[in-house]
């Protein structure tokens, strides 16, 4: 089976707060990158579903979900936790994801789905909604599919790119240079240590401290 690596946060006022401090930074393991499940209500709409990843979930919280979700519904605790066991995960409402963080698995994922929204007819039928949930099934969830690796902002999905993401690439790159600079205190009180950083980060350009008996405009700090 594929490691998984979507996280997601929820908005304010979803039902699973009281136990939100179990999850650090209050982030909750997702098998799926999207919601891949889909049940039909009592009154026949069609409810898309997340799925909480098993796998990656501690005792304790899974204990705390399948208490939660019993506590709404009315059910055993044990009853909820032997359903989640046996769909592979507990199942969660599309309505309370806020945000969404993942890995290289994440992102391939969500390519492929840009990928079916684009080629298959539209809206897409019941056929080749089937096909392609059939697909992530056997490859990603029970297969053992390796993602390709991601290593900067050019290694993600044109579609998929956003200014966060790409600023986060670029602050990684600042971390992975002062990290492997050795660095004094010194260096990075004087600006050094940002210096190499931004050289790294921005080859295009060239920057260099400015010394107090160096020439410079006035409002010019790095040249």
């Amino acid at each position: 089976m594929t490691k998984h690596d979507t996280w997601v946060k929820l908005k304010p006022g979803n039902p699973y707060e009281p136990i939100l401090d179990l999850f650090p930074d209050g982030m909750i393991p997702m098998r799926d990158p999207f919601p891949l499940e889909r049940v039909t209500a009592a009154d026949g709409e069609q409810v898309v579903l997340w799925i909480v990843d098993l796998e990656r979930l501690g005792s304790i919280q899974a204990n705390a979900i399948a208490q939660i979700i019993a506590h709404h519904r009315g059910a055993d605790p044990n009853v909820v936790a032997a359903e989640a066991t046996a769909a592979g995960g507990f199942s969660m409402k599309h309505e309370w994801v806020d945000f969404m963080w993942c890995g290289p698995e994440g992102f391939q994922r969500q390519k492929e789905l840009a990928d079916f929204f684009e080629t298959a007819p539209q809206p897409p039928s019941a056929r080749a909604y089937r096909e392609f949930y059939n697909s992530q099934h056997e490859r990603w969830i029970e297969g053992d599919e390796v993602p390709e690796p991601i290593n900067s902002i050019e290694d993600v999905d044109p579609r998929l790119r956003t200014p966060e993401l790409e600023r986060a690439f670029k602050m990684r790159k600042v971390e992975s240079a002062m990290a492997n600079g050795n660095y004094s205190v010194l260096d990075v009180l004087t600006g050094r240590a940002f210096t190499d950083a931004l050289n790294i980060i921005d080859p295009e350009n060239s920057y260099s401290l400015v010394g107090y008996d160096d020439e410079f405009d006035e409002d010019e700090i790095y040249e």
